[in-house]
C-alpha cells in the first residue's frame, strides 16, 4: 500500500528484529499515546487518511516501544510537545483544584471541631463567649486567599481554551 507521497509505509521496517527483541514492551498507555499523536498529526494534515489508517492499525498491534517510535519518527516534534504541554497544564489545574478542596475540607472539619469544643465548654462552665469565631474567621481568610486565585485562574484558562 503506498501513500500519496509515493513511499510505502510497510516497506519501511518498523524496527530491526534484534532491536525489537531487546526493546522494552509497549503498554496500553503508550499505544494510546501513539494513537493520540497520530490523530493529532492527521488532524494537522501531516498524514493522509490512508497513512493514518495504516499507522493506526500498526500502533494498536504494536508490542514494543521501538515499533511505536518508528511510526512517529517522521512526524514533527512540535506535535508531541504541544500535547505534553496541554497535559501538564491540565494536571496542574487538577492538582490546584484538589488542593483547594483539601484545604476547604480541613477548614470545615476543624471549624466544626472548634464549635463542638465551644459547646462542651459552654455547657460545662456556663461561659458562652463565642471564641471559635476568631480562628474560624482568620482561617477562612486563608482558605479564600487560596480558593479565589485558583478559581479565577482555572476559569480564565477555560475561557482561553474555548475561544
Amino acid at each position: 500500500m503506498t501513500t500519496d507521497s509515493g513511499t510505502a509505509l510497510r516497506s519501511r521496517p518498523a524496527a530491526p528484529a534484534a532491536a525489537r527483541a531487546t526493546a522494552p514492551r509497549a503498554g496500553a498507555a503508550e499505544r494510546d499515546r501513539a494513537v493520540e499523536l497520530l490523530a493529532d498529526a492527521y488532524g494537522a494534515g501531516y498524514l493522509t487518511k490512508e497513512e493514518f489508517d495504516e499507522r493506526l492499525d500498526i500502533a494498536t498491534r504494536a508490542r514494543h516501544r521501538a515499533e511505536l517510535d518508528a511510526l512517529l519518527a517522521d512526524l514533527p516534534a512540535k506535535l508531541r510537545t504541544s500535547r505534553d504541554r496541554a497535559q501538564r497544564r491540565a494536571r496542574k489545574a487538577r492538582a490546584a483544584r484538589l488542593g483547594v478542596r483539601i484545604h476547604a475540607g480541613v477548614y470545615a472539619g476543624m471549624s466544626l471541631l472548634m464549635v463542638v469544643v465551644w459547646l462542651a465548654v459552654g455547657r460545662a462552665t456556663g461561659s458562652w463567649y463565642p471564641w471559635p469565631i476568631w480562628p474560624v474567621l482568620g482561617w477562612g481568610v486563608g482558605v479564600l486567599g487560596h480558593a479565589v486565585p485558583v478559581t479565577l485562574a482555572t476559569r480564565a484558562r477555560e475561557r482561553r481554551e474555548t475561544t
